[in-house]
Order: C-alpha cells, then structure tokens, then sequence
C-alpha cells in the first residue's frame, strides 16, 4: 500500500513539473525542455521543444539527431513505436500516435505541417451488435521516407508508406501509399503528378 502511494505520488510530482517546464516561454523553456525530455527518449537526440508538448511512452520514441517541434504537439507510442530520422520538423499541433500497436517510422527531413496527424491504429468494428469501443483495434504501421512534405491538417491512416520525395497536399486523407517524388492531393489522397514531369 504504501510503495503504491509512493508511486502515485511520485507521477503526479512529474506532472506537475513537467506541466511548469512546458509553460515557459522563449529560449529558457526551449532548453529546458531539450533537458527534461531527452533523458525520457531511447536515445539523446537535440530537440527543440515548444510549448504544451506532451510525450506518452516516451521510452518507445526515438528521434536521430535534431528534431524541431512546435507548440502543441502530441507524440504517443503506448503500445507501439515511434522512429523520427534527422532534421525532421514538426510544426503546430501535430498529432503523432502509435497507441493501440504499430510503428511510426518517419525518415529525415521531413517538414510536417500543422495539424498533421497520423494514426497507426483503426477501431475494429465487425460485430454490429457490440459497441465499437469493445472491439478493439486494428493496428498498422506508417512508414514516411526522407525528405517528403506533408502539408496542414493532412491525415496519415495506418497501413500506408509515403516515398522519398513525396509531397502531400493540405488536408488530403492518405489511405492508400504514395509513390516517391509525387504529388497527391484529395480525400482519399491520389497522387496528381511527379515532381519532374504531369502524370498522363
């Protein structure tokens, strides 16, 4: 009993340091933040955090060398992964999560707009007479190559792979994978050209 107190003490503590640490503004909070949050990750990586950033598992996250991420962003890896390459930037309001299962694997320099999110797993909903929050999950893993751009309020379901090179236009819903060095647009997402030459 008392070894449970202790631990439950011992979170809220955390929480309630790590909410102070990321209502700090400028330069100070920026640094802070690089120092409370890289002993959490698996590896060391050079962050810039911004404000009200939260990080759920983040012992299942790894980020390669430096990342930038704006204010407001949302990593989750409960039951899954995380993996973001190098010089990989992460602008307002990002919504990354792997719970529920499956990977995230995201390569280097990426430019993530704001609003962005990714979810690797699906509610399960055969059963037509059971709620589907009784279901379960579905999951499966996003894979986005290097030096891709995905652009505002794009959604990135499981199960999908987006190409070296590709651009993903704002708010288009990508369900199915994309080639590299192409364009898609559109809900669902279909690609409208290469980056060099129209599609046909």
């Amino acid at each position: 009993m008392k070894h449970s107190v202790a631990k439950m003490l011992t979170s809220e503590i955390l929480i309630w340091m790590e909410t102070f640490i990321n209502s700090i503004p400028g330069k100070t909070g920026s640094a802070l933040r690089r120092l409370w949050f890289a002993r959490r990750f698996k590896s060391k990586p050079n962050l810039r955090i911004g404000r009200s950033c939260q990080f759920v598992a983040a012992s299942s996250m790894c980020f390669e060398g430096t990342a930038l991420i704006s204010d407001s962003c949302y990593f989750n890896a409960d039951g899954g992964s995380i993996h973001i390459g190098n010089q990989t930037a992460f602008n307002l309001g990002v919504h990354i999560n792997a719970s529920g299962g499956g990977r995230i694997m995201m390569g280097s320099h990426c430019l993530i707009g704001p609003g962005v999110v990714m979810r690797t797993a699906n509610h399960s909903f055969p059963k037509w007479d059971v709620n589907i929050q009784e279901q379960g999950h579905d999951p499966a893993d996003i894979i986005i190559e290097d030096n891709c751009w995905i652009g505002a309020n794009v959604v990135i379901l499981g199960g999908v792979r987006i190409g070296t090179g590709a651009v993903i236009g704002a708010g288009a819903v990508v369900t199915k994978n994309i080639p590299s060095m192409t364009v898609a647009v559109g809900v669902p997402a279909k690609v409208i050209k290469y980056r060099k030459e129209e599609i046909q």
